[in-house]
């Protein structure tokens, strides 16, 4: 079962009807959507405590205040002058934010690779330089007809040089170097990500990683302070979450597309983890 079955935050999906009176902040079209000041509208596309499936990939400009948000089962905690970088096919949550948080956003259709999540704290000089690249693309993509190939180009050109600009950061203030178990560690929440919805055991994970159950159920508590099933657990319940955003999906079908063995037992699942039932939540 691929993740398509998610309820998608995607150019094609999401409503953006809230925009369309806002020609000098907002463009969206098939291929990109720019929105240079979420600030006001935030709400009406990502509301706290709510985790959302991107389709697209995603650049963020942190303008003014902060938040925390997890992307895929990692928190971070983001600020005022934060780059961010998404992954298309990543899961995000607003865990909470500051009341005068707001961004600037691109999302764009175009197939440019970012194969992980990025977030960087830039310098002035270097945020100035990613917002002449933006003013230049904001230019290019109200031209009519649309000229794609050169939007194309451009968002690659961002994309490389908020990488630049993280490698160079890297360089200067070198991290401590990953240990061998928080390498692992993160090889598990990835594998967690991909099939949560459809192997829950910690016997499936550790046979994927050629470990011994009791010696990844160790790891894990080592590194994260939190059992294996608890990394399942909320896997699990994100992507559970993230379906019941959708009102044309019985309780029953997401109990099916999670492989749980019958409704009941998604219902006990979602309860025991949330404190409410699945329609209690949707209601909510």
């Amino acid at each position: 079962m691929a993740r398509s079955v998610l309820n998608d935050f995607s150019l094609q999906t999401t409503d953006f009807s809230s925009l369309e009176n806002l020609p000098d902040l907002a463009f969206i079209n098939e291929h990109i959507g720019m929105l240079l000041d979420i600030g006001t509208y935030c709400n009406d596309f990502v509301k706290i405590g709510q985790p959302y499936h991107l389709v697209e990939g995603r650049i963020l400009w942190v303008t003014k205040g902060s938040a925390d948000i997890e992307l895929t089962l990692d928190e971070h905690h983001i600020k005022k002058g934060d780059i961010i970088l998404l992954a298309p096919e990543t899961i995000m949550e607003l865990k909470s934010c500051s009341d005068d948080y707001t961004m600037m956003g691109i999302m764009y259709k175009e197939n440019i690779p970012v194969s992980k999540n990025l977030i960087v704290h830039a310098r002035e000089d270097d945020w100035n330089e990613t917002l002449e690249l933006v003013s230049n693309l904001w230019n290019i993509v109200r031209h009519t007809p649309f000229r794609q190939e050169a939007v194309g180009y451009l968002i690659a050109s961002i994309v490389s040089d908020v990488q630049y600009i993280n490698r160079a950061e890297q360089e200067l203030h070198p991290t401590k170097r990953k240990s061998r178990q928080d390498e692992t560690f993160c090889h598990f929440k990835k594998l967690v990500n991909e099939y949560c919805y459809q192997y829950r055991t910690i016997s499936f994970y550790s046979d994927k990683l050629a470990l011994t159950p009791h010696y990844l159920s160790t790891l894990v508590a080592k590194v994260s302070g939190r059992s294996v099933m608890y990394w399942i657990n909320r896997a699990t319940l994100i992507q559970a979450k993230v379906l019941l955003k959708g009102k044309d999906i019985l309780v029953s079908e997401v109990a099916d597309r999670l492989n749980f063995p019958s409704q009941s037992a998604f219902g006990y699942f979602f309860k025991r983890e949330t404190g409410m039932t699945p329609s209690e939540y949707r209601q909510k």
